[in-house]
C-alpha cells in the first residue's frame, strides 16, 4: 500500500525520469510535426492538422481502455509495470516511422502516412503513459509529496523537450549551404528520428526498472476485472460525477487547446512574425525550457505559500497568458519604432522565459490534483482506480483539447502563409493577420481555463479529511 511518508530521492528521480520520453514526443509533435509535413514536405496545412487531430481522437479512445486494463491487471509484476515494459520498443519504432516517410508519396500518401504513424505512436505511448501516471498516485498519498512528484515529472519532461529543441537544433537543424534555415532540410528529420528512438526506450526502462522494487507496496488490483467497453464507459462516467474532477478536466482541456495551438505555431511565429535567425530560435527554445524548469522547481514552494493547488494553477496560467501575448500585441499596435527589430526580438525571446515560468508552475498542479481525486474515489466507492482517472482526463483532453493543432492549421491557412515561403517575401498583411489571431486568443483561452478551475473544490483540508476516513475504514 502507499504511504504518507516522504519518498527517497532515488525513487523520486527514477520515477520522474520516466517523463523524459514524453518530453521528446511532445516537443517533436508540438513544434516540428505540423511544420515538417506542411513546410518541408508540402502537405496542405489543413490536411496535416486534420491528420494530427484524427490521430489524437483514435489515441483518446484507447486511453480509458488502457486505464481499465492497468487498474485490473493481475500479474507477478503488479498492475502497471507489464504495460510499461511492453510499450518501450513499439513506441520508439513507430516514432521513428513518422520522420521517415518514403519519397514520392504524394499529398494523399503523405496524409495517410502521417495519420497512421501518428495514431500508432500515440497509442503505443498510451500503453506506457497511463499506467506510469497512475503509479504516481500510488507511490504516496501525501498532499505535498504528490506536488513534488508532479514537479519533478515536469522537469524531466522539459529535459526531454530541451534535448529536442536545443540538441536537435544544434545537431540536425543547423544552417547549411543548402538550407539557411535548417528546419527546412528534409534529411535532418530522418536522422532526428534515428537519434530519438533509443532515448525513448532508455527513458521508459529507467522508470520501469527504477520503480520495480516498489511493486509489492503498490495497491492490488480490484476483485472484479473490467475489460468490457460497457463497464469501462461506466467507470469513466462515474469519474466525471465527482465535481472536482469535472472542473479539473474542463480547465485542463482548455489549457490543452491553448498549449497545442501555441506549440504548433511557435516555429511560424519565430520564422515569419519575428523573422528570428536560427541562433535566435535556438535561444528562444532554450530560455523557454529554462523558464518552465524554474517554474516547476518553484511550484511546490509556491503551492505551499498559496495554500491550494487550484489557486496556484490559476496564478501560473494567468502569468503565462499575459507574457506570452504581450510582445506580439504590442508589436501589432505599433508600440515599437520601425527600426527596433533587434530590440523586439530580444524582448520576445525574454518574454518566452518569463511566461514559461508561469507555465512551469501551473502544469504540475494538474497531475497533483488528479492524484488527490483518486483518494476521493476510494472514499466514495471503496476501491482504487487511479488508471481510469488519468485515462479519463487524457481521453477528454485529447478528444477536445487536441483541437489546438487543428486550429493552428486553419490559422496558418487563413493567414495566407504558403508552404516553404521565404520569410522576407511574406506580405505584411499576412503577418499581421497571423499575429492578431494568435496573440489575443491565448489570453481568452487562458481566462476560460481559469474560470473552470474555480469549481475545483478539493481543498487541502478536505483531502486530509478524506485520508482520515479511508484510514479509519481500512483499520
Amino acid at each position: 500500500m502507499t504511504t504518507t511518508d516522504r519518498l527517497p530521492w532515488s525513487l523520486r528521480f527514477a520515477y520522474a525520469a520516466g517523463q523524459f520520453p514524453e518530453g521528446i514526443k511532445s516537443a517533436a509533435f508540438g513544434f516540428y510535426l505540423l511544420f515538417y509535413y506542411n513546410q518541408v514536405l508540402g502537405l496542405d496545412a489543413r490536411l496535416a492538422s486534420l491528420a494530427i487531430f484524427i490521430a489524437l481522437v483514435i489515441d483518446a479512445i484507447s486511453d480509458p481502455v488502457v486505464g481499465a486494463w492497468s487498474d485490473f491487471t493481475h500479474s507477478r509484476f503488479g498492475r502497471r509495470h507489464p504495460w510499461m515494459y511492453a510499450s518501450a520498443v513499439p513506441f520508439a519504432l513507430l516514432f521513428f516511422g513518422i520522420f521517415a516517410p518514403p519519397d514520392a508519396l504524394g499529398e494523399t500518401g503523405l496524409f495517410w502516412w502521417l495519420l497512421f504513424f501518428t495514431a500508432a505512436t500515440r497509442t503505443a505511448m498510451t500503453f506506457y503513459t497511463v499506467p506510469y501516471m497512475a503509479m504516481g498516485a500510488e507511490l504516496s498519498n501525501n498532499y505535498d509529496e504528490r506536488t513534488l512528484l508532479a514537479s519533478l515529472r515536469n522537469v524531466f519532461q522539459l529535459l526531454g523537450m530541451f534535448a529536442v529543441l536545443i540538441g536537435a537544433n544544434l545537431l540536425f537543424f543547423a544552417p547549411s549551404e543548402s538550407f539557411s534555415n535548417g528546419q527546412l532540410n528534409p534529411e535532418a528529420y530522418f536522422w532526428f528520428g534515428v537519434a530519438s528512438a533509443p532515448l525513448l526506450i532508455v527513458g521508459i526502462l529507467v522508470a520501469s526498472l527504477g520503480t520495480h522494487h516498489r511493486i509489492p507496496y503498490l495497491h492490488a488490483p480490484g476483485i472484479r476485472p473490467r475489460y468490457a467497453l460497457k463497464e469501462i464507459s461506466q467507470d469513466v462516467v462515474q469519474a466525471f460525477r465527482i465535481p472536482a474532477f469535472a472542473a479539473l478536466v474542463t480547465a485542463a482541456i482548455i489549457f490543452g487547446i491553448t498549449q497545442g495551438l501555441v506549440q504548433a505555431l511557435t516555429l511560424y511565429t519565430a520564422t515569419y512574425f519575428f523573422e528570428l535567425t536560427a541562433a535566435q530560435t535556438s535561444t528562444l527554445f532554450a530560455v523557454a525550457v529554462i523558464g518552465i524548469i524554474l517554474g516547476s522547481l518553484m511550484s511546490l514552494p509556491i503551492s505551499k505559500v498559496v495554500g491550494e493547488k487550484r489557486t496556484t494553477f490559476a496564478a501560473g496560467l494567468a502569468w503565462y497568458a499575459l507574457f506570452t501575448s504581450s510582445v506580439i500585441i504590442l508589436k501589432l499596435m505599433g508600440a515599437f519604432p520601425e527600426d527596433a527589430g533587434t530590440l523586439v526580438n530580444v524582448l520576445y525571446i525574454a518574454s518566452a522565459c518569463v511566461s514559461a515560468f508561469g507555465l512551469g508552475v501551473a502544469i504540475p498542479m494538474i497531475g497533483a490534483m488528479v492524484a488527490d481525486i483518486t483518494d476521493e474515489h476510494e472514499r466514495r466507492h471503496g476501491e482504487r482506480q487511479e488508471g481510469i482517472y488519468y485515462a479519463a482526463a487524457s481521453f477528454a483532453g485529447k478528444l477536445i483539447g487536441g483541437a489546438g493543432p487543428m486550429v493552428a492549421g486553419y490559422v496558418i491557412s487563413f493567414s495566407g502563409i504558403t508552404p516553404g515561403a521565404d520569410p522576407a517575401s511574406v506580405p505584411d498583411d499576412v503577418i499581421n493577420r497571423f499575429g492578431w489571431i494568435q496573440g489575443p486568443i491565448v489570453i481568452v483561452l487562458s481566462a476560460l481555463s481559469i474560470a473552470a478551475i474555480t469549481f475545483y473544490n478539493l481543498t487541502r483540508a478536505h483531502h486530509t479529511a478524506i485520508l482520515e476516513e479511508i484510514a479509519n475504514r481500512r483499520g
